[in-house]
């Protein structure tokens, strides 16, 4: 039986983080952490564009040198108004609420709309010489049902949910995950106290992620119950450097 395996991932990685994302990959090094997959957003809330960033865009090329994957995540990371098309349901009401902060960008999307935002990601990527993304995943990993058919489609190999991996040409993997929300000060306490929790009912999973964002090293409490819950998997699963 092969021993059960971690992959980390950081979010939102943006311009609009930079020191932050800085910070976080120090502390990965620091912990002996592989390189992680990291989620670009390529506008970040329509105030961050990559191109506009070019040392920032320096630095992801050197992080994808060093071994990093880079997988595209969402484009403005925002959901527009214009967005929210067709009939909303109660799930996507609550989800919308309860799970993000209006970030779910990919939540009602169309098909039609999701092929546009994903061009106009790929075309940043192009423009700022990026090469191309394997791997596609949703903001707040919200999504219709069919949107992993539009990126099959697309030429992506692989995306995620908050169930786990899908794949192009395997079979999804079931893959919970840990992570931390720092919205306000109950979700932070919350998250603390089910990080370590997580971590020992999710012991027999063949593949455990941990997904961190940037606004977490704004809160002390949280960068401590982080690092805690890192050394703790690290002694007890491999880590991996992607899904593929």
């Amino acid at each position: 039986m092969s021993a059960p395996k971690l992959l980390v991932s950081l979010h939102d990685v943006s311009p609009r983080h930079a020191r932050s994302v800085e910070a976080i990959l120090s502390q990965f090094h620091a912990l002996g952490l592989p390189p992680a997959v990291l989620l670009v957003v390529p506008d970040f809330h329509g105030e961050w564009s990559l191109k506009d960033h070019c040392p920032f865009v320096e630095r992801l090329r050197e992080w994808s040198a060093a071994g990093h994957e880079l997988a595209l995540h969402g484009y403005f990371h925002k959901e527009l108004p214009e967005d929210q098309s067709g009939p909303q349901g109660a799930s996507a009401f609550l989800r919308r609420q309860f799970m993000t902060a209006g970030e779910g960008e990919f939540l009602s999307l169309s098909p039609e709309r999701q092929r546009a935002r994903l061009e106009a990601g790929l075309k940043m990527w192009d423009d700022c010489g990026l090469g191309r993304p394997c791997g596609f995943v949703p903001p707040a990993w919200l999504h219709r049902p069919d949107l992993p058919d539009t990126l099959w489609e697309m030429g992506f190999s692989w995306t995620e949910n908050h169930h786990g991996l899908q794949f192009q040409n395997r079979p999804s993997l079931r893959s919970p995950v840990i992570t931390w929300a720092s919205r306000d000060p109950v979700r932070r306490i919350g998250s603390r106290v089910f990080a370590p929790c997580a971590l020992r009912a999710w012991q027999r999973e063949p593949l455990l992620r941990i997904a961190i964002h940037p606004h977490d090293w704004d809160h002390p409490a949280l960068v401590r119950s982080i690092r805690a819950t890192l050394r703790r998997a690290l002694q007890l699963r491999t880590p991996i450097s992607g899904p593929q």
